[in-house]
């Protein structure tokens, strides 16, 4: 009697083709709709069920008449970003505080995956931002492509426009929109 080769690795984890399934389907940011004002909320529920998320905030100073106020703003209103494997999509699309997941249009995927480094380099804006940071929800093809080259945000690449004695970086997140932040034009350089 031959001896049969187990599927499971000494870790009991299943084996596909001499991998287990979490390097087979490697992980992906996906982007995904939810209802109005409710991103805070589904970022905690998520956080409870160990999903990977990531919802854009920035602090912001608000002034009254007698005090200031530290708030955080959402930047890409009913986004939630969530970091998933192309097999769990389908079961993350059924929970109830999801309308959707953000997809090209005619695209056969359900989930359009973003670049890890666009979330990184986002994440980054928003941390190190000097100033306010818009979202603007059209692509901007035109311009240069920049890299911020000192500064708190240096290393960040994006496009410039032009606009009197300072530019305005713009960092793209595909299929969802863009960033946008007023810079010194001296704190940028091309890049080839």
């Amino acid at each position: 009697m031959g001896t049969r080769k187990s599927n499971l690795n000494s870790c009991g984890e299943s084996l596909v083709n001499g991998t287990n399934d979490r390097e087979a389907y490697p992980k992906r940011w996906v982007a995904a709709l939810v209802q109005m004002n409710c991103e805070r909320k589904v970022a905690s529920k998520l956080d409870k069920l160990g999903i990977t998320n990531y919802v854009p905030i920035q602090k912001e100073v608000h002034q009254w008449s007698d005090r200031k106020k530290i708030i955080d703003r959402i930047v890409i209103p009913m986004v939630v970003f969530v970091h998933l494997t192309p097999n769990e999509e389908d079961e993350f699309r059924k929970l109830p505080f999801i309308l959707k997941f953000i997809t090209y249009p005619g695209s056969e995927e359900l989930a359009t995956p973003i670049p890890d480094e666009q979330i990184l380099s986002l994440k980054a804006l928003l941390e190190k931002a000097p100033n306010q940071v818009c979202f603007e929800s059209r692509i901007i093809h035109k311009g240069d492509r920049v890299k911020v080259t000192k500064g708190t945000l240096k290393g960040i690449e994006g496009y410039v426009i032009q606009e009197n004695t300072n530019s305005i970086l713009v960092l793209e997140i595909e299929l969802i929109g863009c960033v946008k932040l007023k810079i010194d034009k001296s704190f940028l350089s091309l890049v080839d």
